[in-house]
């Protein structure tokens, strides 16, 4: 038996996780004003409400899927995703993973990225829907590691992703 207290998470419904990803401060980021009331400008900052969470997870490692549609500004002068969208979305959808995993003193902040390598395969038209499966593959007090997997209808993988972080919640 483990000494461990157990996680309250470890009996949520999958529609508890996915309100508790959908309610998350770091979601809402996208509708973020400030004092004047006009948008604050951030790179990305309508991806964070664009990604839609369908499906979660804690087990076997906390993972989650979410449904985005591709818009023009996302584009490149072709029509199709953008290489520097497509990293962003990655680097937001896999940082929202931690949502699941987050407690006082533990991925509070979300930490920042160290590695984000991403590997684009086909190209993604704008004006297509696609899935964004995201998933933990290790983590621990300071280190995670998460890979991404985008695909569209059909299941054909688009665009892969590995994303490392290091924790920046304060140590004291």
């Amino acid at each position: 038996m483990s000494d461990r207290p157990k996680d309250p998470r470890e009996d949520m419904s999958e529609e508890e996780l996915l309100e508790l990803v959908r309610n998350s401060p770091f979601r809402k980021f996208g509708k973020l004003s400030n004092e004047d009331g006009n948008d604050i400008p951030s790179w990305g900052k309508t991806i964070y409400s664009d990604l839609e969470p369908i499906s979660a997870t804690l087990s076997p490692n906390p993972s989650i899927t979410f449904k985005m549609y591709i818009k023009e500004e996302y584009t490149n002068l072709s029509g199709n995703l953008h290489g520097g969208s497509g990293a962003t979305i990655f680097d937001i959808a896999t940082s929202m993973l931690l949502t699941l995993v987050q407690k006082d003193g533990f991925w509070q902040r979300w930490g920042v990225s160290r590695t984000l390598n991403c590997s684009y395969l086909r190209a993604v038209p704008g004006g297509t829907t696609v899935k964004i499966h995201c998933e933990i593959v290790g983590l621990g007090k300071r280190f995670v590691h998460m890979r991404a997997i985008m695909r569209d209808d059909a299941g054909n993988i688009l665009l892969t992703c590995e994303h490392g972080k290091v924790n920046t919640d304060s140590k004291l």
